[in-house]
């Protein structure tokens, strides 16, 4: 199977490996630690054959530590795959960590056309800045409606923290919420009150 997965590379310097868990079924999870979440997903979700395009979003501060994390990346998806006959192949995408018109385009941009149509997405949005997420969910909109693409699990590790390091850690789906974003484009009216009404019918079908 050929699948784009997208991976929020963090900037700090110190990551932490983790146990996660998941009470959702179509979310089995890997007993080994690891750094980031979709992988523990990916332990079990690998099969031979498939095909992975991994886009590596990384930010560029002045202390970011973002190509370091990035080479954590491919060493433990490596460590993943085994012996599994999965070939991968590695996008790096750079901008730079500042809140800007130009940044967020850029970024939006650059994903949009290293998507392939007709791609099956994966997405881990544990780390990296505020505004990444809501540029991700961007471009996977504009990816299921004009390309053809397939928008799958979006992972996010849920995480407590006691004297700075990461407990009771939890794979989680934000896919329904990226379903949230495009449920007002569904709605069509032009009166206030009924507008929310249909929103709450939408919301509880």
């Amino acid at each position: 199977m050929r699948q784009t997965i997208i991976i929020a590379v963090p900037m700090k310097e110190h990551l932490d490996q983790s146990v996660y868990r998941s009470e959702d079924k179509s979310l089995p999870t890997s007993d080994k630690p690891v750094f980031y979440p979709i992988n523990s997903y990916l332990d079990h979700a690998l099969k031979d054959g498939d095909r992975l395009k991994v886009l590596l979003l990384l930010r560029q501060g002045t202390h970011c530590h973002s190509e370091k994390n990035a080479e954590l990346y491919r060493e433990e998806l490596a460590g993943v795959i085994g012996e599994r006959d999965v070939s991968v192949e590695y996008t790096v995408i750079n901008t730079d960590f500042a809140q800007s018109r130009a940044i967020h385009t850029q970024l939006m941009g650059s994903l949009v056309d290293h998507l392939e149509d007709g791609a099956h997405i994966l997405v881990d949005t544990t780390y990296g800045p505020k505004d990444q997420p809501i540029i991700i969910f961007a471009a996977l909109g504009f990816a299921e409606k004009f390309l053809r693409c397939k928008a799958g699990h979006i992972f996010y590790g849920q995480a407590e923290f006691v004297n700075g390091h990461v407990t009771d850690t939890r794979l989680c789906d934000l896919s329904p919420l990226y379903g949230l974003s495009s449920v007002t484009g569904l709605i069509r009216c032009d009166q206030p009150g009924k507008a929310r009404n249909m929103l709450k019918m939408l919301l509880s079908s």
